[in-house]
């Protein structure tokens, strides 16, 4: 892949996906009842990851973060 970013924020997408089916099935094990992580906070979890990736390529401070507006995952 030729752009970093780009290739970060796949990554992080697939990590969130991964750390939540690991959640979900650990869940199922150690619990009566479960609560499974909700498909809407894949994304939210995704851009937290990609956000610390991008801060630890660049150095802290390098680069400001807007807040994460909720309206864009609905």
């Amino acid at each position: 892949m030729q752009d970093p970013f780009k290739e970060l924020m796949f990554r992080s997408f697939k990590d969130a996906m991964d750390v939540a089916a690991d959640y979900n099935a650990w869940a199922d094990e150690a619990f009566d009842e479960p609560m499974p992580v909700q498909p809407n906070a894949i994304p939210q979890l995704a851009m937290l990851l990609y956000r610390s990736r991008v801060q630890a390529r660049l150095g802290e401070g390098s680069i400001d973060f807007p807040e994460v507006d909720d309206r864009m995952y609905d």
